[in-house]
């Protein structure tokens, strides 16, 4: 009996995870909304783009290049100025072409080894400018071995957004308080991390509460979370692991410091994540559902929607009831759901949307159970949230 309950429990949990993982974070390209459903399942399976969380992340962050002090000294050379411009251009769309990748974080060896030319052909042309210094770090992939470059940089430009996304990370890899510290709140005074996002992170947080580990994916889930802990002092005892910043060896040597078992790859991608959930199963680990539906779909089978988090379980597997009743507790009583109450912007309607996963669940198991009054209560609420999110064409369909 046990063994078929354990059953329907997992059957259930990767239905669930056709209609959840495709609210997750999408190609940047894909904007089309459609559904269709299961064979062997009356649960849509939902495409949505979602939120764009990846908005405002490493490369898109990156501003007009600006003009350095050396710059100045050599402003009779038109033609040095337009080779530098015209080699950072091209080194930041292979950036946004590595970063845009749905199934890794890290660069394929082709596509570091050209970035790493264009930041070769930057030194050559003004090793004191600011987009080689920038751009040298931003190669390395947080390799705190550049900061050096990094300090250079915000020397010449210090309010920079890409140079204080950078700063911050660098600082979180070498697991520095103060500097992360210093630095979130430099991107909050200058409008790099909203109130939105900064509210989104703490439903994040709340979602995970009862785990030992949150597992994010690029800049604004990340530093979100990250501001929620260090200035907020909200739930810091849960250990955020950075995707994005997993790729910097300093970063990895931390965690395994506090005892998480690492992959041999030092590539960041799908099989890395897959990987590195079973190498720590004991931990209780939480993914946010921003992460690309990529990283999700090879560990489905161990995932289990609660909130904006999907649990990963291989042993302990939760029951529908369970489920139920914390994604009721955290809809009713825990999440604060500013975006959608408060906030009146085009962001928080977007971030509202991230909240419609946990709505089809609650409405696909009320009418299993044709309880009509809470079917009643769960459609009242999506179509309020999808009327905040401008979602209310889709849920019309379903």
């Amino acid at each position: 009996m046990e063994k078929k309950n354990t059953m329907k429990t997992l059957i259930f949990s990767i239905s669930f995870f056709q209609v959840a993982i495709l609210f997750s974070q999408p190609p940047e390209e894909n904007k089309v909304i459609n559904s269709s459903f299961n064979s062997n399942s009356s649960i849509p399976i939902i495409v949505t783009d979602s939120i764009q969380l990846e908005n405002l992340n490493e490369v898109e962050i990156i501003s007009t290049k600006k003009p350095s002090k050396n710059r100045e000294a050599v402003s009779n050379s038109k033609q040095e100025i337009k080779s530098i411009s015209t080699t950072s251009d091209k080194f930041i769309q292979k950036k946004k072409e590595a970063s845009s990748q749905s199934n890794s974080r890290s660069a394929d060896a082709p596509l570091q080894e050209k970035m790493d030319e264009d930041v070769q052909l930057l030194k050559e042309e003004d090793p004191n400018s600011f987009e080689y210094n920038l751009f040298y770090y931003i190669s390395g992939n947080y390799n705190v071995e550049r900061e050096t470059e990094l300090s250079k940089a915000e020397q010449l430009a210090p309010l920079d957004p890409t140079v204080l996304s950078q700063c911050v990370g660098n600082a979180m890899v070498k697991n520095d308080s103060a500097g992360t510290i210093n630095y979130l709140e430099k991107l909050q005074v200058n409008n790099l991390l909203s109130e939105e996002v900064i509210s989104y992170a703490k439903d994040l947080l709340l979602s995970a509460a009862e785990d030992q580990v949150l597992i994010t994916h690029g800049f604004f889930d990340s530093y979100g979370v990250a501001y929620q802990q260090y200035i907020n002092k909200f739930h810091s005892e849960l250990t955020t692991i950075s995707l994005d910043l997993m790729q910097s060896e300093s970063y990895r040597y931390h965690l395994a410091k506090q005892g998480f078992l690492l992959p041999k790859s030092n590539t960041i991608n799908t099989s890395y994540l897959a990987s590195f959930c079973n190498l720590n199963s004991d931990k209780n680990i939480a993914l946010s559902m921003t992460l690309p539906r990529e990283y999700l779909s090879p560990i489905k089978e161990f995932l289990f929607p609660i909130g904006l988090v999907f649990e990963y379980r291989q042993n302990n597997k939760l029951s529908k009831d369970d489920l139920v009743s914390r994604n009721e507790k955290l809809w009713n009583q825990t999440l604060e759901k500013r975006n959608m109450n408060q906030f009146q912007s085009t962001e928080s309607n977007n971030l509202s949307s991230n909240y419609l996963p946990m709505l089809f669940f609650l409405k696909a198991e009320y009418a299993s159970l044709g309880d009509e009054l809470k079917l009643e209560w769960v459609q009242k609420e999506m179509e309020l949230t999808a009327r905040k999110s401008g979602k209310q064409s889709f849920i019309k369909k379903h």
